[in-house]
C-alpha cells in the first residue's frame, strides 16, 4: 500500500474512531468502553507507524501555537469568557502550497477537517506558553496567507448594500464571512455537573481525541456544554439560539517556506490577536452571494521555537509514540523567507498593511 492510501486509511479510521470514543461517554457499558479503548490503542499505533514512514515522501513540521492550559482556569459559566474561548480556540492558521490547490499546512487549537492534502496536526505536546504541534507535510513551498476562526454571537449587518469591488493592488486582503446558527445555554437553576471521573470521558487530549498534551481547558469547554445540555434536560438549563459567523482571512503572504520530503523541521508559530484584523470602513457588502470584506491591516504576533525548549517539553515516547520520537531527535530549526518586516521595536510583531 502506497503512503498515499495509508493516509487515506488513517483518515477513515479516525472518522470512524471519533463516533465511537463518544459512546463511550457512558461508564456502565463496560463492552463499548473496551472496544473503544482498543480502536484508540490501534488508533494511536497506526498514527506512530504513520508519522514515522512519512518522511519517505513527506516532511515533518513541528509548530508551536497558543497553550491555552498556561492560563489560569477560565470561568465558563460567563458568556464573555465562552466567547473570547470560542474564537481563540477556533483559529486555524493556513500556509497554503504554492502551486497545489487545496494543499495546505494547518496549525492551531481549531478542530481540523481531516483531508489527504492537509492531514493538521497529529501530535502536540507542551512547554510554557506554547503548544508544539506536530505536522505531516507534502513536499512545495508553502505560504501562510489564510486564517479561518469563528466569532460568536455576531450577525451579519442587516443592509443589502453591495460590496466594493476587490482590489487586491490596493488592499491587504478579504474576509469572507458566513453566518451560522449557534446555541448557547443559559442557567435557570442549580446544575449537578458529572465529575471528570464519572462521566467516562477521560483526561485532558483523550476528551478531545487528540494525541499529546495542552487540551484540559477545551476539555473543561467541552463539558461545560455537555453538562450544559443535562441541565437542559432536567429543565436548569434554557437553550438559546444566538448569530455566529465564520471567518475565512485571504491576504498578502506574511512568510513562505519551502519542505523537501524527509525534512523535519522546527518553525516559528503566530498568533492572531483578538482585535485582528481591521477592515475597510464601508468596505463590507454582498459579493457573488457572499458578504464579505476588505481588509486594511492586520498585525500577527510571532509565537518563538527553538529547538531547545521544544526538548524541554514531553517526549512523543512518553506518550507511547516512540516511532515519532526517534524521528523528532533528527529536527533542525528552520526560519522562513517574509515579506514584511517586523515592527520597529517589536521583534516578534509584524503589522502587515498594503
Amino acid at each position: 500500500m502506497t503512503l498515499f492510501r495509508r493516509v487515506v486509511a488513517l483518515v477513515c479510521m479516525s472518522a470512524l474512531f471519533a463516533p465511537l470514543a463518544a459512546l463511550a461517554q457512558s461508564p456502565t457499558d463496560r463492552a463499548l468502553d473496551a472496544e473503544a479503548a482498543a480502536l484508540r490503542e490501534r488508533h494511536r499505533a497506526n498514527t506512530d507507524k504513520l508519522l514515522d514512514q512519512a518522511r519517505e515522501d513527506m516532511a515533518l513540521v513541528v509548530m508551536p501555537t497558543v497553550n491555552f492550559d498556561a492560563q489560569p482556569q477560565r470561568d465558563f459559566d460567563d458568556a464573555a469568557t465562552r466567547d473570547q474561548f470560542t474564537r481563540q480556540s477556533s483559529t486555524l492558521l493556513h500556509w497554503q502550497h504554492v502551486t497545489e490547490k487545496g494543499y495546505a499546512m494547518t496549525v492551531g487549537q481549531g478542530k481540523h477537517k481531516f483531508d489527504a492534502a492537509d492531514l493538521g496536526p497529529m501530535f502536540q505536546t507542551t512547554r510554557g506558553g506554547l503548544t508544539y504541534q506536530v505536522i505531516p507535510v507534502w513536499p512545495g513551498e508553502y505560504r501562510l496567507n489564510r486564517i479561518t476562526y469563528h466569532q460568536p454571537r455576531t450577525a451579519l449587518p442587516d443592509t443589502d448594500a453591495r460590496a466594493k469591488s476587490m482590489d487586491f493592488q490596493k488592499d491587504l486582503g478579504m474576509a469572507t464571512l458566513t453566518e451560522t446558527a449557534d446555541v448557547d445555554f443559559k442557567k435557570t437553576g442549580p446544575w449537578t455537573p458529572l465529575a471528570p471521573g464519572e462521566d467516562g470521558l477521560g483526561e485532558g487530549c483523550q476528551v478531545m481525541l487528540r494525541f499529546g498534551e495542552g487540551c484540559n481547558e477545551a476539555a473543561r469547554e467541552y463539558r461545560w456544554v455537555e453538562d450544559a445540555k443535562r441541565a437542559f434536560h432536567e429543565r436548569t438549563a434554557e437553550m438559546v439560539p444566538v448569530a455566529g459567523v465564520d471567518i475565512e482571512l485571504i491576504f498578502t503572504p506574511l512568510a513562505t517556506i519551502t519542505l523537501k520530503a524527509g525534512d523535519v523541521v522546527l518553525m516559528d508559530g503566530f498568533k492572531l490577536p483578538d482585535d485582528q484584523p481591521v477592515m475597510v470602513k464601508d468596505s463590507c457588502g454582498v459579493l457573488a452571494r457572499e458578504w464579505v470584506c476588505l481588509l486594511e491591516s492586520m498585525t500577527l504576533e510571532r509565537l518563538p521555537a527553538s529547538i531547545e525548549d521544544f526538548r524541554k517539553a514531553r517526549s512523543a515516547a512518553s506518550f507511547q509514540l516512540p516511532k515519532l520520537d526517534a524521528a523528532l531527535k533528527e529536527l533542525v530549526y528552520r526560519e522562513p523567507k517574509y515579506y514584511f518586516e517586523p515592527a520597529a521595536g517589536a521583534p516578534n510583531r509584524f503589522e502587515m498593511r498594503k
